[in-house]
């Protein structure tokens, strides 16, 4: 405004309104290049520096009405001139914007309807290649829209299911509950839910399969329709009814194995128990719920201690690996017994649990005969070495007291000796009956026993150690008579006989009717043997008499030395004819 002004002062005003040309020109460009309001305020600056060209000339006061007044139109022209163009630029940018406007809409518009075919496309590709069985259904059963695996599922073409409800094609047995829980949904109580049930196929097959069902709702919360995704679980369901199967026939067999089995699992817990285990402790199966039960019952003060072994078990065992362990138990009625234990752990389950199986023996008799034949190898190694003794001897005083018939006599004290262990060895070394001893010894007379041959006493069994001392003793009285006494004359006659006075044992040999005999100038092994040997082994006393009838044996000595433990006795004699 001010270079306007300028401009126009040093020219002379020739016609009125002169100044205001070039006024109205700038007040429009300021306008068209600021704005409305910077138009305005041109006005207005313009109406003022009009002032200058009027008299008194440079001067802002005004001395003609008239020309007050053409300012005073300039000003509302140029303001009326400024509206106007304003409003005409307003006009074209608001018709430009919208037609952009219009453009950007359309344009986005293009855009989410792209996108909504987009995802139509990828729903129906995902809903139709779907792996599992997908369908929309409606409220009141009918299938409305079904996929490709559902058809293979239930063996219908898709024309066919969508004539038809899933109340056709659901077993009547499931039927029930699953339409509790669709009335549930309903109800508005649940918004989904799951359900392993069976469908009938096209074909009238039978098949299993897990259904899971959410909806669809409208406004007003009723359901629109329902969404159902659906597995066929027929193999697997196979696969569970021949592991229970194969489970019940395991059970059936641990419950009827001859040997104490038991199935228990990670949790403690003891699924089965055989029949042979409860019989041989004594406990019922109510009273061995869990693992603890058992250790309570069987371990009494080392429970806790069992109790912890066993869960360390439980713990490491991870895979198939069998442990055994020999511990006492105590059974029911309170006898302790040795049991062998041999536990495994067996595969996973379906539910995740481990189960374990427990195999025991019990080995108290096993033991008890294992400690028994372990004595008896001692024993047998002792009286073997006592035997070779005994036959050194033998041979030893035999030599030296009659080195001219010693094989003759060596055999016939072996062959003694061998009788004795013939009558041990029938009685499993628990003592010989001391008639079936004299019966032994004297059996080259045989024909003489019941004629010239007394044999006669109570029931008395020896044991091993005096058997073969008194056998010995008693070959040697036999050789003596049928060599030198009573039996080398058809005359003579023998008297064997033996008995029991309370705690004393008394044995005698009496020759009668024989040649005359007298005190032997020298002793012979003979003699050792029916008198020291004899005394020393059962710590008696032996009288060895040389009277003129005949020879007198007599031993007495303390029953317990001679008699078989554990065997009682009679004292009522029992006379012997006959062999």
């Amino acid at each position: 405004m001010a270079a306007t002004t300028g401009l126009q002062l040093p020219v002379e005003v020739n016609f009125p309104g002169q100044p205001f040309l070039l006024y109205f020109v700038a007040v429009v460009a300021s306008a068209s290049v600021l704005g409305r309001t910077a138009g305005f305020v041109a006005v207005a600056e313009t109406s003022v520096a009009s002032l200058l060209f009027y008299d008194p000339a440079y001067s802002l006061k005004v001395t003609h009405t008239v020309d007050l007044l053409a300012i005073q139109i300039y000003a509302v022209v140029a303001a009326l001139s400024v509206e106007a163009f304003c409003r005409l630029v307003d006009s074209a940018l608001a018709e430009k914007s919208a037609a952009f406007s219009a453009q950007a809409c359309l344009a986005d518009r293009e855009v989410q309807l792209g996108l909504t075919r987009n995802s139509e496309a990828r729903f129906r590709a995902t809903f139709d290649t779907a792996a599992v069985g997908v369908a929309h259904i409606a409220p009141d059963g009918r299938w409305l829209r079904v996929n490709g695996a559902l058809c293979r599922i239930l063996g219908y073409a898709a024309d066919e299911l969508l004539t038809k409800s899933f109340q056709d094609v659901t077993y009547p047995d499931d039927l029930a509950a699953d339409l509790v829980q669709v009335e549930l949904m309903s109800e508005g109580k649940i918004d989904s839910y799951n359900i392993e049930k069976r469908y009938l196929r096209k074909d009238r097959a039978i098949i299993w399969v897990r259904k899971t069902v959410s909806c669809v709702r409208k406004g007003d919360g009723s359901i629109d329709y329902f969404v159902g995704v659906i597995e066929d679980i027929s193999a697997r369901k196979q696969a569970e009814k021949e592991l229970r199967e194969n489970e019940e026939r395991f059970r059936s067999s641990l419950l009827q194995s001859p040997l104490p089995i038991s199935l228990f699992d990670d949790r403690e817990q003891i699924l089965a128990i055989s029949q042979s285990w409860l019989e041989q402790s004594g406990y019922s199966k109510e009273e061995l719920r869990r693992i603890e039960d058992w250790t309570h019952r069987a371990y009494g003060e080392r429970s806790g201690e069992m109790l912890e072994q066993i869960r360390q078990i439980i713990f490491m065992s991870t895979e198939p690996e069998v442990r055994s362990a020999e511990l006492m138990i105590r059974t029911k009625d309170g006898r302790e017994r040795l049991w062998r234990f041999l536990s495994s752990a067996l595969a996973t389950q379906f539910d995740g649990r481990r189960l374990f199986v427990c195999v025991a023996q019990d080995v108290t008799d096993q033991k008890a005969h294992e400690e028994q034949v372990r004595l008896l190898m001692s024993e047998i190694n002792h009286r073997a070495k006592n035997m070779l003794t005994l036959v050194q001897a033998i041979a030893r005083q035999t030599a030296a007291r009659a080195p001219e018939d010693f094989i003759e006599r060596f055999t016939e004290r072996i062959q003694a000796l061998a009788a004795n262990q013939d009558l041990l060895v029938r009685n499993e070394w628990q003592g010989v009956d001391i008639e079936d001893l004299v019966r032994a010894q004297l059996a080259h007379f045989a024909d003489l026993v019941g004629s010239r041959i007394t044999v006669h006493g109570s029931p008395v069994r020896l044991n091993a150690v005096a058997a073969q001392a008194i056998g010995l003793a008693l070959h040697e009285l036999a050789t003596n008579a049928g060599k030198y006494g009573a039996l080398s004359v058809n005359a003579g006659h023998v008297d064997v006989g033996w008995r029991l006075d309370g705690a004393i044992f008394a044995m005698n040999w009496t020759e009668t009717k024989g040649p005359p005999v007298s005190q032997p100038k020298r002793q012979g092994f003979g003699s050792t043997v029916v008198d020291p040997m004899v005394r020393q082994t059962v710590n008696g006393e032996v009288h060895l008499d040389f009277i003129p009838s005949g020879v007198a044996w007599n031993l007495t000595c303390p029953a317990a030395n001679v008699l078989e433990r554990n065997t009682l006795y009679n004292n009522s004699p029992r006379s012997v004819a006959r062999l």
